[in-house]
């Protein structure tokens, strides 16, 4: 199968919990659902117009945190616009919100990089991103929308895009497993084949897919096993992609 891979690269990042309310939590890495959105917004798609032309049946993601990552709590005053002249501060209504941020271990010389694999049937959507894709060099490039790594203050940008022939395998021996892996299809992680200090594990719950009314599908929630150290884990899975360049990913689901 024909697979896209490009890095998503930025500063910070805020992929907001969906059951956040006074305090914006943020996943560690950005939900299923937010790649897609990034992806219609490259392909200049409306917004609430594409869910079901990425559903879990039509689009295959996966992703990997390639850099060590931490969390940082920041407060931002947010202010209440109705007006255009509200955008000068000088409202009532200023909110303190306690707000997560994403970023990289040293924030001065480090950045975010995330590793996205995408698979589609289609192939006219397939063949319009990799047109979309087609650049040698690191841009915003997109027929509708900036990039951003979750909100629109966290600007970020598409780097080393690549094409590349991945096969399906059924379960075997102990892999190098070099995406996220959900929980579902996990047998077991084989810890003590690896360094400690290459491992920080946790299960973080994502949001995979919306329907038409922009509600979680039955099967729109997912547990999903990170290393936040950014290296790949050793694991037993049921399944998983073997890509031409020797890696081992997992699609979201």
């Amino acid at each position: 199968m024909k697979i896209i891979s490009f890095k998503l690269r930025g500063k910070m990042a805020h992929f907001r919990k969906f059951y956040s309310n006074s305090s914006a939590l943020s996943y560690f890495i950005p939900p299923r659902t937010t790649i897609i959105g990034i992806v219609a917004g490259l392909l200049g798609r409306k917004r609430d117009e594409y869910y079901e032309d990425f559903s879990l049946d039509k689009c295959n993601i996966s992703i990997a945190s390639n850099m060590s990552v931490k969390k940082s709590i920041h407060k931002l005053n947010n202010l209440m616009i109705k007006r255009q002249r509200d955008l000068n501060g000088s409202s009532e209504h200023h909110s303190q919100t306690a707000t997560e941020f994403i970023i990289p271990q040293n924030i001065r010389t480090g950045f975010l990089e995330y590793q996205i694999w995408i698979h589609h049937n289609s192939t006219k959507i397939m063949n319009e991103l990799e047109k979309i894709f087609n650049i040698d060099f690191p841009s915003y490039h997109s027929l509708g929308i900036s990039m951003a790594l979750g909100t629109a203050f966290s600007l970020g940008w598409i780097e080393s895009t690549e094409i590349v022939e991945g096969m399906d395998k059924g379960c075997g021996d102990v892999q190098s497993i070099n995406s996220i892996i959900p929980v579902s299809r996990l047998k077991e992680i084989k810890v003590k084949e690896i360094r400690k200090d290459k491992y920080r594990l946790i299960k973080e719950e994502v949001p995979l897919e919306f329907d038409s009314e922009r509600l979680i599908t039955e099967r729109g929630i997912g547990n999903m096993i990170i290393n936040l150290e950014g290296n790949s884990i050793i694991a037993q899975v049921d399944s998983f992609v073997e890509l031409e360049d020797g890696k081992s990913i997992m699609w979201m689901e």
